[in-house]
């Protein structure tokens, strides 16, 4: 149908991540939803920066609405063709503690709730490897089922069905999809199914998994153009001096459509702003070899170095300029620059480069915060990293779409 509007309810939006893939690939999305009030200010600026100013965005616990009444309220008279959202992960992740009391494991299942409320067309839910093998205890579903010693995809493709989707998902790696990212990611889409004399019947056509891409970007195609801001400053200007690859000039012009259907180019660079290390943690990161963590350097070399070179943060790895980058995660220090001059932690934008956002993507709020403020709120770098990369988001994207205009509906 020419001109079809499909509209898209994004929920455990984050800052956005999801939806520019979704946007990119002609999707509109007047309803949002993250429990961050960080997250939600840096969603609400982007939109009202792209001329989409009808947004609904509620801010709070997913729990609050998940009722038809509150939906409806919600929903506002938009019909919505997809739901999307990333169930928050803690729980999941193979890095974590996998705490099996943790209650943000089982919001997946709220999630559900709003599917079956809103009952769109296509659903997609993003998440981390470990989810795979998560599994729960004495879970009531929506469906009264009690799940015990169950895995987390199993319960999601029983309960889908019960509400009429039949899902799919696949492990799928963002590097294959145009980001300069080693990101592997479990995506699950369901679509609408109903049954008819005993028989099961797609209501509309299944969508297909992105097909996979070889040709790699590597982090200097990424971010060596920003190279020039130091230990310690900061910069509101780009440095022309840099030769710009193909991904920074589509990332400064913009890949992300504003309301008259054109992508925003950055003349002003935001959150570039670089740590102060001390010469302490910059002797360290020089003594960093390119794609060497720092559990690996403290392997290697002798005990005389150890007391001098020792720290708690093991996990931090230094870029390889000819590679993809590691996960891109929450926590600043994880990641160091490749430029042997210029030994540091990325910046923001340097991060969220990595990650495919455009430049013109701004992130609000404290940049940084340490210790229990993590709890309460979420600065710029747990933005970027929480965030589904744009151009993956992206991939997924299209195939909904191809199936959605394929459906008629």
């Amino acid at each position: 149908m020419s001109g079809q509007v499909y509209n898209v309810l994004d929920l455990f939006s984050g800052a956005g991540g999801m939806a520019e893939g979704f946007l990119q690939a002609g999707f509109k999305i007047p309803n949002a939803c993250d429990f961050s009030a960080e997250a939600a200010l840096t969603y609400k600026h982007r939109h009202q920066q792209l001329g989409y100013t009808d947004l609904e965005f509620f801010q709070g616990d997913i729990r609050k609405i998940a009722t038809p009444k509150k939906i409806k309220d919600f929903l506002n008279g938009n019909e919505i063709s997809v739901v999307v959202g990333g169930p928050p992960c803690q729980g999941f992740s193979l890095t974590g503690k996998r705490d099996q009391d943790d209650p943000r494991n089982y919001l997946f299942i709220d999630y559900l709730k709003i599917v079956k409320i809103v009952k769109p067309k296509y659903f997609v839910i993003e998440n981390v490897e470990g989810i795979l093998s998560f599994k729960v205890s004495k879970l009531k579903a929506i469906s009264r089922t009690i799940y015990d010693n169950v895995t987390v995809p199993e319960i999601i493709v029983k309960e889908a069905k019960k509400i009429g989707y039949s899902v799919k998902y696949k492990l799928l790696n963002a590097k294959n999809h145009g980001v300069p990212q080693n990101r592997p990611r479990v995506i699950f889409l369901g679509h609408q199914i109903k049954r008819e004399k005993g028989k099961i019947i797609d209501v509309v056509p299944p969508p297909d998994f992105p097909v996979i891409h070889n040709n790699i970007t590597t982090v200097s195609q990424a971010i060596s153009d920003l190279r020039f801001v130091k230990n310690g400053d900061a910069a509101e200007s780009y440095n022309n001096r840099y030769k710009n690859s193909q991904y920074q000039i589509a990332l400064k012009n913009g890949l992300t459509p504003n309301i008259n259907g054109d992508g925003i180019t950055s003349v002003r660079l935001t959150n570039h702003s670089a740590s102060n290390h001390t010469e302490k943690v910059v002797k360290r990161f020089k003594k960093l070899r390119p794609n060497e963590s720092i559990a690996q350097l403290l392997n290697r070399i002798d005990e005389k170095e150890l007391e001098e070179y020792n720290t708690k943060k093991y996990r931090c790895t230094k870029l390889h300029k000819d590679k993809v980058s590691p996960t891109v995660l929450t926590l600043p220090d994880d990641i160091i620059h490749y430029d042997p001059q210029n030994p540091r932690i990325l910046s923001v934008r340097e991060l969220a480069r990595l990650q495919s956002f455009d430049d013109s993507f701004e992130f609000l709020g404290k940049r940084t915060t340490g210790g229990d403020r993590r709890k309460y709120e979420t600065p710029q770098y747990t933005q970027v990293g929480n965030a589904v990369p744009p151009l993956f988001a992206n991939s997924i994207a299209k195939e909904i779409m191809i199936a959605l205009k394929g459906s008629n509906v």
